[in-house]
């Protein structure tokens, strides 16, 4: 019963490292008004941070303002980090061990097509989304849509090279296909199971999407899906629920806190456009999107 402990101890110990995981709100000094849809500033111009020759600059200025997320951190952001970390070590004390062997036990065939398919939405296809609105934005010369791709790929980067590779190589935790248990743990020389890296990438997209939306249905969907992403991978023993439940808030809370920051970078004028639907589209034998946008 000690591993659990040592995962929550790990957790706390990581602090500076999962930066505004649950409280991205510290935006950039004197930021300039925007509402909840960022809006962007004519594209081309020296300023515009979202040229693609300043790409690597903002990537730079995002993973600092994320590093050093916890020096802007009052009494309030502590407790909340607090209660997430509770939350996961909660997750991994009550819920791994019973929700493992109910996957386990309870499993059924038709449902492994399903949960592959869904898994994927995690995966390189989320990639792609951010790539593509990257440059459907560059296409038809709209910044909005091109701010969401950046700010899409950005998260993903930071979550995923910051903060889940990372966490998976010093936790060394098997996996439940291991059938080692849930408590099974060897730090620097073991598994990959915590915490859960397509539920971190899954949830950077839907934050991303999410935020740059001004309908809440659209958030809605967007966690939604990314929910599903977290449940297939414990259906398919990849993961146990404590591992979706890191994957699920350092996704979010590095997705809020990057599009914060960038809404301060950008001009508040020109056009704007906003996320209406986002939605899975499935067939046989095949998986993808439906992306709608309102100018």
């Amino acid at each position: 019963m000690m591993r659990p402990f040592f995962l929550g101890s790990l957790l706390l110990a990581a602090g500076p490292m999962i930066a505004e995981t649950l409280d991205p709100g510290n935006p950039a000094p004197n930021p300039p008004a925007m509402t909840k849809a960022a809006t962007a500033g004519p594209m081309g111009t020296p300023a515009d941070p979202d040229r693609f020759s300043k790409l690597p600059q903002l990537l730079l200025e995002d993973t600092k303002h994320v590093v050093y997320a916890p020096t802007r951190w009052d009494g309030s952001d502590w407790s909340t980090f607090g209660t997430g970390a509770a939350a996961v070590l909660g997750t991994a004390l009550l819920l791994d061990h019973p929700v493992a062997k109910v996957a386990t036990d309870h499993g059924h065939a038709s449902w492994d097509g399903p949960a592959k398919a869904v898994q994927n939405l995690g995966g390189t296809p989320s990639v792609f989304i951010a790539g593509g609105m990257y440059l459907g934005g560059l296409a038809f010369e709209d910044p909005e849509v091109r701010a969401t791709g950046v700010d899409a790929m950005v998260t993903m980067g930071i979550a995923q090279l910051l903060m889940t590779i990372p966490l998976k190589m010093a936790v060394g935790r098997s996996r439940p296909s291991a059938n080692q248990g849930a408590d099974d743990f060897h730090p620097f020389n073991g598994g990959q199971s915590f915490p859960s890296g397509h539920t971190t990438q899954a949830f950077a997209l839907a934050s991303v999407i999410s935020e740059h939306a001004d309908e809440p249905w659209v958030a809605g969907v967007s966690y939604g899906l990314a929910g599903l992403v977290g449940l297939a991978r414990v259906e398919q023993k990849a993961h146990f629920m404590s591992d979706v439940v890191m994957g699920a808030l350092i996704g979010t809370g590095v997705g809020k806190s990057v599009v914060h920051f960038n809404q301060s970078l950008r001009a508040s004028t020109g056009a704007r456009t906003v996320v209406a639907s986002f939605e899975p589209a499935f067939g046989p034998g095949q998986y993808g999107f439906s992306l709608a946008l309102t100018f």
